[in-house]
């Protein structure tokens, strides 16, 4: 999972002063992002148990998402803070400004991500995400995901608490709900993933979208 979550697993200058400090905070992000899909296996799983009428066992994977998303929050938390207390945030927003020639190069790198399918997002979501940067860097973008993250565990706990004595109209309205504020989320920290690597390495970005034109 580093492979995709990590905002620098290898530092595109070939700098190694600041690798240990990405990593301190990356290592978290890695486990957390782990924990944070297998929730959303189980999500999906339990719709497949739904359609197959088995309750019993979609209410398991409720619970088992829940404990998930919980896990997954205490290492993207862990992240957040070890970012906080070492001074990581100013540091990737200035690599970011360098990449992006003055400015942290939110739109054209998504812009670019969405051309090459890397990443599904609509303008106003850009737009969204492009504000959080300019208002507060990577900081303010990464603490929206986990307070977004935390209000979904608050949900999905409540549910998973009387899942197994949920009636079938419940189950029809939850779970879809459940599974679209899953997504919701996913796409937003890979949104944030796609900025925090490939905006760093503008090429790569470009790159990928020329394989999609040739492949076309």
């Amino acid at each position: 999972m580093s492979r995709v979550c990590n905002k620098a697993p290898s530092l595109p200058d070939g700098s190694v002063a600041d690798q240990s400090l990405y990593e301190r905070v990356d290592g978290p992000i890695a486990t957390g992002s782990a924990h944070f899909m297998r929730a959303g296996s189980e999500l999906h799983l339990m719709h497949s148990d739904l359609e197959l009428n088995d309750v019993r066992q979609a209410a398991l994977r409720v619970r088992c998402a829940a404990a998930a998303v919980r896990a997954a929050l205490v290492e993207y938390r862990t992240s957040h803070r070890v970012a906080q207390e070492l001074g990581f945030y100013p540091v990737h927003d200035e690599r970011l400004r360098v990449a992006g020639g003055g400015s942290i190069p939110v739109r054209e790198t998504l812009g670019a991500a969405r051309d090459a399918d890397l990443v599904q997002l609509d303008q106003a979501a850009v737009e969204a995400v492009a504000r959080r940067y300019e208002e507060g860097g990577d900081e303010a973008a990464y603490g929206h995901f986990v307070t977004e993250l935390t209000g979904f565990s608050s949900e999905l706990d409540g549910f998973a608490a009387q899942a197994a004595e949920a009636g079938p109209a419940d189950w029809q309205r939850v779970a879809w709900q459940l599974l679209t504020a899953f997504d919701r989320i996913r796409i937003y920290g890979q949104t944030l993933a796609v900025i925090n690597i490939l905006g760093m390495t503008p090429g790569a970005v470009a790159g990928a979208g020329q394989e999609r034109s040739n492949r076309i």
